[in-house]
């Protein structure tokens, strides 16, 4: 597209200041006023001001209108609204009781404390719409039917409340009563089938079955309210007794005859609790038949009452309401048309004396917006908005310029970022496959001078030669170190390379923790160090990457053996809760050197060791142990808290979830001294040192 197409003409852009700024269209506009150029000599914001004052009058006056026209209609809309509420307020009453007898049922079938609740809250819920609905009605008739559902609703609740009673008594006399007297029965009978022959231990045999089937058609009599059930209870229990009767007249071991008269009484006793509590379930019967549901029905029915006179109501003021409602819309339909065409009017007027000064200014930005900078500008030497904004086009023409420069200066040093970029990935991958590489090459024969020193150590423990073995055990020890340390090293190239896996499986924690204490003593008689294990023996299962537990369990302790000469070195486990889910907390706290609080996130840095100067243990290692924990616990969801203090030992603890599950958070390696104020957990924070007594858990 060429310049030419899309650049307004000269001619073009000076045309609205012509219209609008030039001598000769003002001595015409002297001679033949008129609206349109008296609306030109205001300002713009004055004229949109004035645009806006009349159609604000216009709509004040349009709401006049409809106020008038809805005065009447809101009269009978108030009786309608009347009518409505109280119609719908007997609605909500009749839902409302039928969610109470909802509620009753499923407490007069699961007898818990939780359905009584609910029966209450609904119980309350219609009181309330009952007292609603007293407050919207008006007739007598109505409020009559509101107090006769006051008191149905009293009479069932009362009624409900004698049902709970009477089923909470039945539970009692079923708990303290008839059952510890089938228990003593039962033992009774135990001692009498023992105490005789066969015939007597077939007697005693029939009388516990007996026992035992009046207990089941009990429970069915209790579920289905058949009599069939209660005589068959009765047969049962009068079985049993004839049992007992029938063992009385041959049975003479001594003592039996005490034991019969016992359980005979006890089965007296029995037929008065299934007196009772036939007694009782002959009385919920007849509260629910004669008190529940009549009442149930009266509310209803009332509610039915109310709603139909109101209903009744409402459709009477509805056709009123439909032609004052009509009529409303006819005269805001003709006023609005009126509005209409006066703010018709109204735009193209100020269209006219804004909108083609602004038009042609517009079209000078369009040309600057699609990087023509010698496109000619409105005239700028009026007082008006039109003219200030003419002047800062200008601005903006000459700023477009500049920017053109300092967008091609950015497009280079952009390009130069990018190969800059590329050049430290391509440094960083060439690190990672040196680590690699170096790795392989070591691990190798590390792993054949480990396996030849343990041979050779066996053989010589076996030809006497102890001193030479213990020589040789050091060099075994020396190489396992050196495996762990190329191992180290391919699990950090592993972790930048991004390709470490989570190898998921279940342990036992007691037996991990004991594991790791046998594998650090080697490291710890080194420096003269106690290595005490505190856990509870019940730590259960873990489900998680075993191996990266275990080592950086393994680093944690050889880290604290290496700055502890000497001292104590403590492994403490602990089991918890956090936000709904089990954790492990894993502790390492030793009585070393310390070192201040400044150096933690330093320390967790990969190839950075600690330690005093010029100690010996600095140099040993190659500073991996600690990054390697740091990034375990980030692929496990895990977190780990440090506290040190120099000269006073420090405590390491890492925090797993019992159960693995993979999160999608971004967790990065880095220090905060508090997790409370932040959206996401931190995985390193730092804690206070506790006394050397109390560190382990």
């Amino acid at each position: 597209m060429t310049q030419t197409d899309t650049s307004p003409a000269p001619s073009q852009i000076r045309a609205p200041r012509l219209a609008s700024g030039d001598a000769d269209s003002g001595d015409a506009r002297a001679a033949r006023p008129n609206l349109l150029a008296r609306l030109r000599d205001l300002p713009v914001g004055t004229r949109v001001g004035l645009g806006f004052g009349v159609a604000f009058a216009l709509v004040v006056a349009l709401a006049l209108v409809g106020v008038a026209s809805l005065y009447g209609v809101s009269r009978s809309v108030g009786g309608f609204s009347v009518y409505a509420d109280a119609s719908q307020a007997a609605a909500d009453l009749d839902i409302g009781l039928r969610d109470l007898e909802v509620a009753v049922r499923d407490h007069l079938a699961d007898g818990d404390g939780q359905s009584l609740q609910d029966a209450r809250l609904r119980r309350d819920g219609v009181q309330d719409k009952i007292t609603t609905l007293a407050g919207l009605v008006g007739s007598p008739a109505d409020r009559k039917a509101v107090d006769e559902a006051r008191r149905a609703l009293d009479a069932y609740w009362t009624g409900f409340e004698r049902l709970v009673a009477l089923r909470a008594d039945r539970a009692r006399v079923m708990d303290d009563a008839l059952e510890p007297q089938v228990a003593l029965i039962r033992q009774g009978l135990a001692r009498l089938k023992d105490a005789g022959g066969v015939d007597s231990a077939a007697l005693a045999s029939d009388a516990t079955v007996s026992v035992l089937l009046m207990q089941d058609h009990l429970s069915r009599f209790i579920d289905r309210r058949d009599d069939r059930d209660a005589l068959r209870m009765r047969v049962e229990l009068g079985a049993a007794r004839n049992r007992l009767a029938e063992m009385n007249r041959y049975l003479w071991v001594p003592g039996t005859r005490q034991t019969i008269d016992e359980v005979e009484a006890t089965l007296a006793g029995v037929g008065g609790a299934l007196d009772r509590i036939e007694k009782a379930l002959v009385e919920e019967d007849a509260l629910r038949a004669d008190t529940l549901a009549p009442n149930a029905a009266a509310i209803a029915a009332q509610a039915a009452e109310v709603r139909q006179r109101n209903d009744a109501g409402a459709a009477g003021l509805r056709g009123g309401l439909t032609a004052e409602a009509w009529r409303t819309v006819k005269i805001a339909a003709w006023v609005g048309l009126f509005v209409l065409a006066a703010g018709a009017l109204l735009v193209w007027v100020i269209t006219r004396s804004v909108g083609r000064p602004v038009g042609a200014l517009a079209d000078a930005v369009t040309a600057l917006a699609a990087g023509r900078t010698d496109v000619a500008l409105p005239a700028a030497t009026g007082k008006d908005e039109i003219a200030a904004m003419a002047r800062a086009v200008d601005v903006l023409r000459a700023n477009t310029v500049e920017m053109e420069r300092l967008k091609r200066e950015a497009a280079e040093m952009h390009g130069q970022a990018l190969r800059d970029k590329e050049r430290a990935e391509t440094a960083s991958q060439a690190k990672t496959n040196a680590l690699v590489n170096v790795g392989h090459e070591l691990h190798g024969p590390l792993s054949d001078i480990v396996t030849a020193s343990q041979s050779l150590m066996g053989e010589l423990h076996r030809l006497g030669a102890g001193e030479l073995a213990n020589d040789v055990e050091q060099i075994q020890w020396t190489g396992e170190q050196l495996v762990t340390l190329v191992d180290a090293i391919l699990d950090y190239a592993k972790i930048e390379a991004g390709t470490m896996d989570v190898v998921l499986q279940d342990f036992d924690v007691n037996r991990l923790l004991v594991e790791v204490r046998e594998r650090v003593m080697p490291a710890a008689d080194l420096h003269g160090n106690e290595v005490l294990l505190r856990a509870d023996p019940a730590l259960g299962q873990m489900y998680s990457d075993f191996t990266k537990v275990r080592q950086a369990l393994l680093n944690l302790l050889d880290n604290a053996c290496k700055f502890t000469q000497g001292g104590t070195v403590t492994l403490s486990a602990e089991r918890f809760e956090r936000d709904g889910a089990q954790w492990l907390r894993y502790s390492v706290a030793d009585t070393g050197t310390g070192f201040p609080t400044a150096q933690t996130g330093r320390l967790f840095q990969p190839f950075v060791q600690g330690g005093p100067a010029g100690s010996t243990a600095k140099r040993r290692g190659a500073g991996l142990g600690l990054t390697l924990v740091g990034h375990y616990a980030a692929m496990l969801g895990g977190d780990i808290e440090v506290a040190s203090e120099p000269g006073q030992g420090t405590r390491i603890t890492l925090s797993l979830p019992a159960y693995y599950q993979p999160s999608d958070e971004e967790r990065p390696l880095q220090v905060s001294t508090t997790a409370g104020g932040e959206s996401k957990r931190p995985l390193l924070t730092i804690g206070t040192l506790r006394p050397m007594a109390r560190i382990a858990p």
